[in-house]
């Protein structure tokens, strides 16, 4: 019985098309890796277009992740907005890289909150923090910011107890600025036992962060795939007008307090654990006779829909006045009367962003120092 043998030249030969796609795929690939480093490497002066995390964060086994101490990078980015950030001795952003001393002879006020209270987009300078600094200082007052991107309660009272009970930091009072995304973090991405804070939501695939930082063809094909998703599954962001993105409105995150729909799904579950843990930071602090004083802000969604009397203010008004905390409601500020709310909008937020530009910012400080007299309530 005669031998079968393959056509001689073997694969490629037999398959000639088949071939040159293959080759042409890998060529696009090869391209796309290399054209998009040499674009990071003009813009960001690294391949690596994630740089600023590494430079700048990591996690904590405690309250989740943190910044590094003593860490400094150029050109951290936050869309098209590009800033240098630095951090001092205890992981907190500031002016300089500098030693901070866990005691001092000063007023020490210590801020938590998240993006807003952080900064995102915005060179420190010109932050209501480092406002708020500057103007504070001269009466006695020292100012230290612990907020980082994505923090919620959980992470508020964690990390503070850590700050407090395992460094040793020393202040006479702290300032919650607590935001309306807050309640989903709570609801579906943290939690807490008695030593640290967990994530409960699954990780991020590594292919698609592989991606998303090193490539542009593959990225944007991933990221029509997950659209296709999004209005496949129905997913509420997918219905978001062109408008609803240019002022950074109706985001399912933030609609909780003007959707019902959004309430029932993670606002009330949200609430209760932000109450619990917020009710833990305030015995923690009752515990190290430290005052405190809690901010509540609107979003431009709140905006949109004139949520002046809103769910967020009432809720947390009532716990500040039911534990003796001093209470600031930002929301009339942002919400003024018959005025168009894409005006305010437009004044105040980052173009396209819900977070405050320098206007923003200028406002946020102007207004809580009208409510603020000293650290005691």
């Amino acid at each position: 019985m005669p031998i079968r043998t393959s056509p001689p030249g073997g694969w490629i030969r037999r398959h000639p098309k088949k071939s040159l796609l293959v080759y042409l795929l890998l060529l696009t690939l090869l391209l796309d890796f290399a054209l998009t480093g040499l674009y990071h490497l003009f813009k960001y002066g690294t391949i690596h277009k994630y740089a600023d995390r590494r430079a700048l964060g990591e996690r904590s086994p405690h309250f989740h992740h943190t910044l590094k101490p003593n860490a400094q990078f150029l050109y951290q980015r936050w869309g098209t907005l590009r800033h240098s950030v630095s951090t001092n001795s205890l992981g907190f952003r500031d002016r300089v890289v500098r030693d901070v001393p866990l005691s001092s002879n000063k007023e020490r006020v210590l801020f938590m909150g998240d993006s807003f209270t952080y900064g995102v987009g915005l060179p420190y300078e010109k932050t209501f923090i480092c406002l708020l600094e500057s103007e504070l200082a001269p009466r006695g007052v020292e100012i230290l910011n612990a907020a980082v991107v994505s923090y919620s309660p959980a992470i508020y009272w964690k990390k503070t107890q850590d700050l407090l009970d395992r460094v040793g930091l020393r202040f006479v009072h702290l300032v919650v600025f607590l935001d309306i995304s807050d309640i989903q973090d709570e609801a579906e991405f943290y939690d807490t036992d008695e030593e640290r804070v967990l994530w409960i939501r699954g990780s991020t695939p590594a292919v698609r962060e592989f991606l998303y930082e090193y490539t542009t063809i593959l990225r944007n094909l991933w990221e029509v795939a997950e659209e296709s998703y999004a209005w496949a599954t129905k997913d509420p962001d997918s219905l978001r007008t062109e408008e609803d993105r240019r002022y950074a409105t109706n985001e399912y995150r933030g609609l909780w307090t003007v959707d019902k729909g959004a309430y029932e799904d993670y606002g009330a579950p949200g609430i209760l654990k932000a109450k619990k843990h917020m009710d833990r930071l305030h015995d923690l602090l009752k515990r190290h006779r430290i005052d405190m004083t809690l901010a509540v802000y609107p979003w431009p969604t709140q905006i949109l829909h004139h949520d002046r009397d809103s769910i967020q203010v009432k809720i947390w008004r009532e716990w500040a006045a039911g534990r003796s905390v001093r209470f600031i409601d930002l929301f009339p500020d942002f919400i003024p009367g018959a005025e168009d709310p894409r005006e305010v909008i437009r004044r105040y937020f980052i173009p396209g962003d819900l977070h405050w530009n320098e206007e923003g910012h200028r406002l946020v400080a102007r207004r809580f120092l009208e409510n603020w007299t000293d650290p005691a309530p």
